[in-house]
C-alpha cells in the first residue's frame, strides 16, 4: 500500500514594506498544486502562512495590508518549508534580532528554508549562508557581495539550492522556485500543470539566466551604450570587436569602457561575454541544433570553447545543460 503524502505546511515570513509579489507568487503556486489536487479526487496538501515577527497586520510596498501570524516558537514550529520573502523593507527587517534568531533556530527544524528576491539578506545577516552558495535579485548584487563576501553569491541564476536551503532571484523567479518545490514534493506533471493554470512561459529551471542580456538594450540612460549594445547583440556570430564596437558609437576604446562601467557595472568584453552565454543557453534549451553550430552562432571559436565558457560559468557540459535544461512545457 503507497503511502499517503503529508500535507507540508509552508511559511512565508513578511514584514512592512514587503514585495506582495515575494508571498503571492509562491502561495499562488501551491495554491493551484492544491485546486488541481482537488480536481482529481486528492486532498489539498499545502497550507501556506503568511509570518511576521509579532503577526498582525503589515504594510506590503503597494500599500496592501496584510493579516499575519506570528512567528511560533522555534520549539513547536510545525512548518516543512520556510521562506524569506523580499522587498524595500528588508533592509530593515534584516536587522531584527528576533527574526534572525527565530531563522537560526528553525533551520535544523524545518526541511526546507530558502529566500525569495532580496530575503537572501535575512539569510545572510543570521549567518545561514556562510560559505554557502546562494543568489538574490540581480540589481542588488554589487550590494549583496560587498555586505556578505563569505557568500558564495551566484547572481547568473534563477534560483540555487545547496541541501536544504534555497535561494531564488528577483522576485518573479520566485515562483520558479516554488514550482521547483512542488516538482520535488508531487513530480514534474503537476508542476508543469500548475504553470500552464498560471499562463508561465515555460518552467524556468536553476540554471536559466535572470534575465536576457538583450533586455539592456533597451531603457538605458546612454543612447551610446544603448546603441553599442544593440549592435553587439546583432554581430556576436562574427566575433565582435571593442575596437569595432568603439568605432561604431564613435568613441575611444577607454571611453566606451567607461561608460559601460557607469551604465550596466560590466565592461565591454564581460557584457559580450554575458551576452554569448545567454544565447547559447537559450539555443541549447530551445532547439535541436549541433553544439557546434551553437557554438559558432554565440561567436565561439568552437565546440571546445563552448565546452570551456561552459564548464567554468556553471559547472557542467552544454551537452549536460541541454539534458537537464530543455523545458517539456508544450
Amino acid at each position: 500500500m503507497k503511502p499517503v503524502p503529508r500535507t507540508r505546511e509552508i511559511g512565508i515570513v513578511v514584514f512592512d514594506d514587503v514585495l506582495l509579489l515575494d508571498l503571492a507568487g509562491p502561495g499562488d503556486v501551491f495554491g493551484r498544486a492544491n485546486f488541481l489536487l482537488r480536481q482529481e479526487g486528492e486532498p489539498e496538501r499545502y497550507r501556506v502562512t503568511a509570518l511576521s515577527t509579532f503577526g498582525g497586520e503589515i504594510h506590503a510596498s503597494s500599500g496592501l495590508r496584510l493579516q499575519t501570524a506570528a512567528l511560533p516558537s522555534p520549539e513547536i514550529c510545525a512548518f516543512d518549508t520556510v521562506l524569506i520573502a523580499g522587498g524595500p523593507g528588508v533592509l530593515k527587517a534584516r536587522h531584527d534580532l528576533q527574526l534572525q534568531n527565530w531563522v537560526r533556530a528553525v533551520q535544523p527544524r524545518v526541511n526546507r528554508l530558502g529566500s525569495v528576491c532580496t530575503g537572501a539578506y535575512v539569510l545572510a545577516e543570521a549567518g545561514i549562508l556562510s560559505g554557502k552558495p546562494a543568489t538574490t535579485h540581480w540589481n542588488h548584487a554589487t550590494d549583496f557581495a560587498a555586505q556578505y563576501p563569505e557568500v558564495q553569491l551566484n547572481i547568473d541564476a534563477m534560483y540555487v539550492r545547496e541541501g536544504k536551503l534555497f535561494s531564488s532571484a528577483g522576485a518573479t523567479a520566485g515562483i520558479d522556485l516554488a514550482l521547483s518545490l512542488v516538482d520535488e514534493d508531487f513530480g514534474r506533471e503537476l508542476a508543469l500543470a500548475i504553470a500552464r493554470e498560471l499562463v508561465v512561459f515555460r518552467v524556468r529551471s536553476a540554471g536559466q539566466t535572470q534575465y536576457s542580456t538583450a533586455l539592456t538594450s533597451y531603457g538605458n540612460e546612454s543612447d551610446r551604450v544603448q546603441k553599442a549594445t544593440e549592435f553587439i547583440l546583432r554581430h556576436l556570430e562574427s566575433g565582435v570587436t571593442l575596437d569595432a564596437i568603439a568605432a561604431h558609437v564613435c568613441l575611444s576604446t577607454r571611453q566606451l569602457s567607461r561608460k559601460f562601467k557607469e551604465k550596466l557595472g560590466v565592461s565591454p568584453s564581460q557584457y559580450i561575454a554575458s551576452a554569448q552565454l545567454d544565447l547559447a543557453r537559450e539555443l541549447l534549451s530551445g532547439s535541436g541544433q549541433p553544439l557546434e553550430k551553437i557554438a559558432l552562432r554565440c561567436g565561439f571559436s568552437g565546440r571546445q570553447q563552448l565546452s570551456r565558457v561552459f564548464g567554468k560559468a556553471l559547472g557542467m557540459t552544454p551537452h549536460q545543460f541541454r539534458e537537464r535544461f530543455t523545458p517539456s512545457l508544450p
